[in-house]
């Protein structure tokens, strides 16, 4: 694995692990919505977390979990054309999208000396 897929998994796992403290963190705020609301938002963004999580560090070779990865930085999309938060949900949309293309590169494998013997 090179390094610019390194660097991009570290990126979304570190989003990913983001948005599920911030999701477990609704069941500690004060938050309009029933009980049950917020349970369902803090353990569907746990899961969503963990998800990712794993999809980053274990299947980046399949193109249909990086094409699904692409729903992290369209989250960050969604919230910013909803809810108007520039601040930080433009700033997490470029760097997690960032991060897919780092680990959508092709990678380059080194040439082996065996492979020319």
């Amino acid at each position: 694995m090179n390094i610019q897929t390194r660097i991009g998994q570290i990126i979304l796992v570190l989003l990913f692990a983001m948005c599920g403290v911030i999701s477990v963190s609704t069941a500690f705020a004060d938050d309009p919505f029933p009980f049950e609301a917020i349970v369902l938002i803090a353990t569907f963004g746990v899961t969503l977390a963990v998800i990712g999580v794993v999809a980053t560090l274990t299947a980046l070779d399949k193109p249909a979990i990086r094409l699904a990865l692409w729903v992290l930085p369209l989250f960050f999309v969604s919230h910013v054309a909803l809810l108007g938060t520039w601040i930080p949900d433009a700033i997490l949309a470029v760097v997690s999208a960032l991060a897919l293309v780092l680990v959508s590169l092709p990678s380059k494998a080194p040439a082996r000396a065996e492979a020319a013997a």
